[in-house]
């Protein structure tokens, strides 16, 4: 379990680095841990709808793949302590959902999240 909750804190800094990069203001996040895994939802505020709706895309893009756990278990490695807002470990994290989904609604990004623990 302990290493199912670094994996998570990872994904939430990489969300959070794509907020910034998007000029996502006002940002709250919900974590919940149940039997099966991690729920994880952020709101934020978004200045610029069409902006927004862009960020929204490309989350979904990066975000809704298939799980590898191979990948996964590399992440660490493969990652490493980017700063620069590169879509790259986006697409890692999207390797390690089991479920994801952005969309706007008004000048909210929501993001919803679902990483089960195995």
């Amino acid at each position: 379990m302990k290493q199912a909750r670094k994996k998570v804190i990872r994904i939430i800094d990489e969300i959070l680095r794509f907020q910034f990069h998007a000029g996502i203001t006002d940002t709250h996040m919900d974590l919940r841990k149940d039997d099966e895994g991690f729920h994880i939802v952020f709101t934020g505020d978004c200045p610029d709808p069409v902006a927004g709706q862009h960020a929204v895309d490309t989350l979904n893009r990066f975000l809704k793949v298939e799980r590898n756990e191979a990948v996964e278990n590399y992440f660490w490695e493969l990652a490493g302590d980017d700063e620069g807002g590169n879509n790259s470990e986006l697409q890692l994290v999207g390797q390690m959902l089991d479920e994801a989904d952005a969309r706007m609604e008004g000048n909210q990004m929501i993001l919803s999240m679902r990483k089960n623990c195995r």
